[in-house]
């Protein structure tokens, strides 16, 4: 039995929208219940209910299509039927013929669409909070529940975003301010709405599409039309328990009962699948990845997992790309969609990075143990032999990596190094990485947001003086200031650790001990640039090449000298 939740990607490759991967985690043994997350969250909404599951089935909970890691649908509206029809193809990718589905509220809407229409796929469904609206209600609710959430270039966004997840535990809807709304809940703490938050960033505003699907859902029919053994319930505590007392001339085979308290409510559930005996689940299939684009997977190592991006349309070494210390594979993805086609190209999420495990030993972070971890990765994923390119932080990972692996590492690119004097390494250990905590009202996102928007427009950001200006068009666009936000956020503290790191790594002694040949990189307006150009005047054994200033141009020029 799998007793530990692991992550996973199933890549669609001819589904009725196209090429897509659907993110989902997995554990258990046994028969195979498909876990249905409520919006705007993702299947860490369902981690719970799995753990409590895991000895009785194989738990698999998908991110819905948009949210969590999985590629949304493409499309600006969507009914349940859609996302139904979206977990058939998700099954079909699994190898999965028959099974039992469990949602919660989002996720029990598109339960109950898909044992309406699919009674030959289904075994059983257990629907916990299922929404049946009046049409007056349906409609208050499309008009008022879903604002767009658009990035603002002040950051202000962020304010609304925290107060309207706040309010949802406070006021159902969140919208009215009323006595009859008012709910009886003890608020979450900072952190815990914090973590909310962030799947809600990871959705963005096609958050609305999955939260429309589920209102405009004619719910009192699928009941009626089902030929599926569904269980409705809810939580006593659940605001949607009182809908149970809405449902209307179900089908025969519908079964409506209150939960009790939530445990008692998963239990329930439980024991209805159990009772209709759903198959067990068959043999895992192998991700095998999408054409033409940069598709997602996981690699174990000892730890943990590490979340990783990869293209093999073509054919020779593969082009290993680590990012900044605090970023993700995101922040790369433009630099490396520029090597498909040409080589092989690996992006992998450092640990504790991106989604990915922090799979570090105990004790100091150092870029030893970084580099440590991507050679265990590269064993793991079968790659002998790599160029590997090091943005930021990441340089020196590059640079110890082709120290630890001198067999199995060819090349090594330093792009944009942090090749600083003491004074400056002492500065920036003191003040370029803040220790940002959830704050109860929300103060926290503002900080962060401030950090690392000055971060395109000053060199150090905590400089905000004329002279630490850096003269390159700044990367202010709202939405990758908010990618790289949330970078950070889910990151968990891992950037400042990271980042302390790269400062205290003693660079100019291993760069003298090295004998292989390393070339150093930066694109023309980067602060960084000088320092590079220097070290490779000064050190007969290192390159130094300008890049274009877009890094979709880089892969051009880098492919010219990693021959």
């Amino acid at each position: 039995m799998t007793t530990s939740i692991t992550r996973h990607f199933a890549s669609i490759t001819n589904g009725r929208w196209g090429p897509r991967q659907v993110h989902y985690r997995r554990v258990g043994s046994g028969p195979v219940v498909l876990c249905l997350h409520q919006s705007p969250l993702s299947s860490r909404d369902m981690l719970a209910t799995m753990e409590r599951w895991k000895t009785h089935f194989t738990c698999i909970a998908p991110d819905t299509p948009g949210f969590g890691l999985s590629d949304p649908l493409g499309v600006d509206r969507a009914e349940a039927s859609d996302f139904a029809e979206a977990v058939i193809e998700f099954m079909d990718a699994l190898g999965i013929e028959r099974a039992a589905v469990y949602g919660f509220h989002t996720g029990a809407m598109i339960t109950g669409a898909l044992a309406a229409a699919y009674p030959e796929r289904i075994v059983c469904a257990a629907a916990n909070g299922y929404v049946i609206m009046t049409e007056p209600d349906r409609q208050d609710f499309i008009e008022h529940y879903l604002p767009p959430l658009q990035p603002k270039w002040d950051g202000s966004h962020l304010t609304w975003l925290w107060a309207r997840m706040r309010e949802q535990l406070i006021f159902f809807p969140w919208y009215r301010k009323s006595t009859a709304a008012r709910l009886s809940f003890d608020l979450p703490p900072a952190e815990a709405l914090h973590n909310a938050l962030l799947d809600f960033m990871r959705a963005g505003d096609h958050y609305r599409v999955g939260y429309r699907a589920a209102f405009t859902m004619r719910s009192d029919l699928a009941l009626r039309q089902t030929k599926t053994p569904i269980l409705v319930t809810a939580a006593d505590t659940d605001v949607l328990s009182a809908d149970l007392n809405n449902v209307r001339h179900p089908a025969s085979c519908v079964t409506v009962a209150r939960g009790g308290a939530a445990d008692q409510t998963l239990d329930l559930c439980r024991d209805y699948i159990k009772r209709h005996k759903p198959p067990k689940m068959p043999k895992s299939t192998v991700n095998s990845g999408l054409r033409g684009r940069l598709w997602q997977d996981y690699v174990e190592v000892d730890g943990g997992q590490l979340r990783i991006r990869r293209n093999a349309d073509a054919s020779g070494r593969t082009i290993l790309i680590l990012h900044e210390a605090g970023g993700s594979t995101e922040s790369i993805e433009s630099m490396a969609a520029g090597f498909i086609g040409h080589r092989p190209v690996l992006a992998i999420n450092l640990p504790g990075h991106g989604e990915s495990d922090n799979t570090l030993p105990r004790g100091k972070v150092t870029v030893g143990g970084f580099a440590k971890a991507i050679e265990v990765a590269l064993q793991n994923l079968g790659i002998d032999e790599v160029d590997v390119i090091g943005v930021g932080g990441s340089a020196f990972i590059a640079l110890e990596l082709a120290s630890l692996a001198k067999n199995r590492v060819r090349n090594a690119v330093m792009l944009s190094a942090m090749l600083i004097d003491d004074a400056l390494r002492d500065e920036l250990m003191t003040h370029y990485t803040p220790e940002i905590k959830p704050l109860w009202y929300g103060g926290h996102l503002v900080e962060a947001w401030y950090v690392v928007r000055d971060q395109s427009l000053f060199w150090p950001w905590f400089r905000q003086k004329r002279s630490n200006i850096i003269h390159q068009d700044a990367e202010l666009d709202p939405s990758r200031v908010q990618r790289r936000l949330l970078d950070l956020f889910r990151s968990h503290g891992m950037w400042r650790h990271a980042h302390q790191a790269t400062f205290a790594y003693p660079w100019q002694k291993k760069l003298a001990k090295t004998r292989e040949t390393v070339l150093l990189a930066a694109p023309s307006g980067d602060p960084l640039k000088p320092a590079a150009a220097q070290a490779a005047s000064e050190m007969s054994h290192l390159m130094f090449v300008e890049l274009p200033r877009e890094p979709r141009d880089w892969a051009r020029v880098l492919l010219q000298k990693l021959s």
